[in-house]
């Protein structure tokens, strides 16, 4: 017998209902403490049922309840398979069913694992995120499975769902970082507010930053979130269930602002902390109900093994590793150390904030892409992932990405961070298609990685820091330049202004030249900043002088694209041997501060200490 779609859309919701309450009841296991009330897992000190009294009445009752989550979502996997041959509408959804059923069967698992382990710290937040992650699947089949009303529904603009959806992967991560703090012990790390023991950013116990990370991402989802609620608000038209979403989401933030405040000043009260999660959990369902039903017609196509590989694609692997590199390069020439965890966090956090600008890029310029020969084969243009998915996952890096260099580094590396991925998407992106001066103003964040790497160590800005952030800003101009010489065509189809197409030939190639000289002239300086020593200056010296050549040569009438082509090439070259020159050519220091030999000893010489060693 066929099930009504209505019948499986009312146990979808039933289903979801049972997942919230499941979520809440997990945070009363945490809040009262009864996490390991029972000792062994699946069974509570042997039994499947044994005495309900203390904590087991609460450890063993969430044990109960996720069981009944488990029958749940089995069922409803099993009825999104039996209509699915029959319904249409409910046949995109049976992948999605499944799904809730692997994450179900994941989260069981890594409670089990949480309680025979005694509550690792990495395991727990992953318990978290799992079941959010659950949660939200089964709101998506609630949502999607409800029957089309037969007359059609105003669509908003896609600004709607998309600004909702960065939303909705913001409040994810800073409900998986509260379950952090939580898991960490960092609840009552900073017993002051708003500040976190009498500063922003204090220089403490990465226990202690966690607690204040949290707070400063609480306000920048804070404001996305508002500004989600803004633009649904304006261009939700007649969409009253939009507007209502719009309405109570703001309400919903302030509310958990004030109950997080709360849960520090009362210490932890168990209501308080309660309600926090029950209202952050509210949040996350309002921003995901925005996006489904601003166009409830949409759902993902099939996902095969080349969407996983389009995804990764999303982030320009090779143009990431390179900036790493150069990440790299400013962390081992700085004076100083950093201990090898913290390096290994900001490395990793570094190379999501360049995969997450470069996926977000592609987002933004994903019909632009389509006109041009050289980027019309991207995962985008091609259909095979969604913006949709494609705006997700550079959210998502970034959010993780900036969390990393945070809490790997210090403040002034975690703001450059911030500084390059904003400088890249929001302002250098949307300005390509208005003035060929964007070239000068994405230098900035191109140039930023270096700069990065040397303040991980050293904690402030120097002239040597800034020299290597010059040596890249200065080494983009002549690079991008010869690009956009020899691709002009290809950017004239696309409508993007780059320099050849707003100036003419030669002042293009004036200013090659010009940048030419000044970056080798910048590179020289590294000797007497005793960032390098002299076979560095003598590797420069050559290098140099024929990147100035080849610069010159462009003014030759007979100077085509062969020749911008070749510079081009030359550029990547001259960039490369110019780093292993500074590698090879390490020995040269600050005065006051050990060399590089220090470093790999483990020495603590750093301008600004860091609190925690590898061996602490």
């Amino acid at each position: 017998m066929l099930l009504h779609p209505r019948v499986v859309h009312r146990f979808a919701v039933a289903t979801a209902v049972a997942t919230y309450l499941l979520i809440l009841i997990g945070g009363l296991v945490h809040g009262t403490g009864s996490s390991l009330a029972c000792p062994d897992w699946p069974t509570c000190y042997g039994s499947l049922m044994p005495k309900m009294e203390g904590g087991v009445l609460v450890e063993h009752s969430h044990r109960l309840a996720a069981g009944t989550v488990v029958v749940l979502t089995l069922v409803l996997a099993a009825m999104l398979t039996a209509t699915a041959s029959k319904d249409a509408a409910l046949r995109p959804l049976r992948p999605f069913g499944w799904l809730a059923v692997g994450l179900v069967f994941v989260q069981a698992l890594l409670g089990g694992i949480t309680v025979k382990l005694r509550l690792p710290t990495p395991i727990s937040t992953a318990h978290t995120g799992t079941s959010l992650l659950f949660f939200l699947t089964v709101v998506y089949i609630a949502v999607r499975s409800r029957p089309v009303p037969a007359i059609a529904r105003q669509v908003p603009p896609p600004a709607v769902p998309r600004l909702a959806l960065v939303a909705t992967v913001a409040v994810y991560f800073q409900m998986l970082l509260g379950g952090l703090v939580r898991h960490s012990g960092a609840a009552l790390a900073c017993t002051d507010v708003p500040l976190c023991r009498g500063s922003l950013w204090p220089d403490a116990h990465p226990t202690v930053l966690i607690q204040a990370l949290h707070r400063l991402t609480g306000v920048a989802v804070a404001l996305i979130v508002f500004a989600s609620s803004i633009v649904t608000m304006r261009r939700a038209g007649a969409r009253r269930d939009l507007r209502a979403l719009a309405v109570v989401a703001p309400v919903l933030v302030l509310v958990q602002i004030a109950l997080g405040l709360r849960a520090v000043t009362s210490f932890l009260d168990l209501a308080t902390v309660e309600a926090h999660l029950a209202v952050a959990t509210a949040l996350l369902a309002t921003q995901v109900l925005i996006v489904l039903r601003a166009d409830p017609t949409v759902v993902p196509g099939r996902i095969r093994l080349e969407w996983f590989a389009s995804m990764v694609r999303l982030g320009k692997p090779r143009i990431t590793g390179m900036v790493v590199i150069t990440f790299l390069g400013g962390l081992w020439l700085a004076p100083g150390d950093i201990a090898h965890w913290r390096t290994i966090m900001t490395l990793i956090g570094t190379a999501l904030l360049v995969a997450a600008s470069n996926a977000l890029n592609m987002y933004l310029e994903r019909d632009a892409d389509a006109l041009m020969e050289r980027t019309r084969d991207r995962p985008l243009p091609r259909a095979i992932v969604s913006p949709e998915a494609a705006l997700a996952f550079g959210a998502g890096l970034a959010c993780v990405g900036i969390a990393l260099v945070f809490l790997g580094s210090n403040l002034l590396t975690g703001l450059l961070g911030l500084l390059a991925i904003a400088g890249y998407v929001a302002v250098y992106t949307p300005l390509k298609r208005t003035s060929g001066a964007a070239l000068f103003v994405g230098a900035v964040p191109g140039a930023l990685p270096p700069l990065m790497g040397w303040t991980a160590v050293t904690g402030h800005l120097d002239a040597p820091g800034l020299a290597l952030f010059a040596v890249l800003f200065l080494w983009q101009i002549p690079h991008f330049l010869a690009i956009a010489t020899y691709r002009a065509a290809d950017y004239a189809r696309a409508g993007i202004k780059v320099l050849p197409l707003t100036v003419s030939v030669r002042v293009t190639r004036v200013t090659m030249f010009v940048f030419s000289v000044v970056l080798v002239a910048v590179t020289m300086a590294l000797e007497p900043l005793r960032v390098a020593g002299p076979r560095y200056a003598v590797v420069a010296t050559v290098l140099g002088a024929v990147f100035i050549g080849w610069a010159a040569a462009g003014f030759r009438r007979a100077a085509e694209n062969r020749w911008a082509r070749s510079l081009f090439l030359y550029s990547i070259v001259y960039l490369t041997l110019l780093f292993v020159a500074l590698v090879v050519d390490r020995t040269g220091t600050l005065k006051g501060f050990p060399g590089p030999a220090a470093m790999v000893r483990g020495a603590q010489s750093s301008p600004t200490p860091h609190a925690i060693r590898t061996s602490a």
